[in-house]
């Protein structure tokens, strides 16, 4: 029987190892997207001012980025949130989103893309899903 996970294979990666890919700057796969059965990429890249990509917009998947160091300004659409090291933010898909590097040193970011599964309606069914709806006990939540 084929499945659709067959040919997977866990794996670790050291300190600094990937796949890295020059695109405007360099960044590292941690996680592609192209991988039989993959559900989500993940990406490091270390950026500076004057690097911003231009306004674009993803039509199949959310985006979001960790900041691991510096500070950034994202837009996405009508918002825009200041985001610093240790912070997050989610830029769903189908809006138009950029960012604006404040701090002038360099920016270090993990991003994770995942695509939106057409007529999903709560989750895929995974252990999130199952922590969200009641299987695990909430301590706290944005305020």
């Amino acid at each position: 029987m084929n499945q659709p996970d067959a040919g997977r294979r866990p794996y670790a990666l050291p300190v600094g190892a990937g796949w890295t890919y020059r695109f405007g700057v360099d960044f590292t796969v941690k996680a592609g997207e192209v991988r039989p059965g993959g559900s989500a990429a993940v990406l490091e890249y270390v950026t500076v001012q004057g690097e911003e990509p231009p306004d674009h917009v993803h039509p199949t998947e959310d985006e979001m980025f960790y900041v691991l160091e510096g500070a950034l300004t994202f837009r996405c659409g009508e918002a825009s949130f200041d985001v610093e090291q240790g912070g997050f933010v989610l830029l769903p898909c189908g809006i138009q989103h950029g960012y604006t590097i404040r701090s002038p040193g360099p920016v270090r970011l993990l991003v994770v893309t995942a695509p939106v599964r057409t007529g999903a309606n709560g989750g895929w069914g995974g252990f999130v899903a199952d922590l969200e709806t009641g299987q695990g006990e909430l301590i706290s939540g944005p305020k």
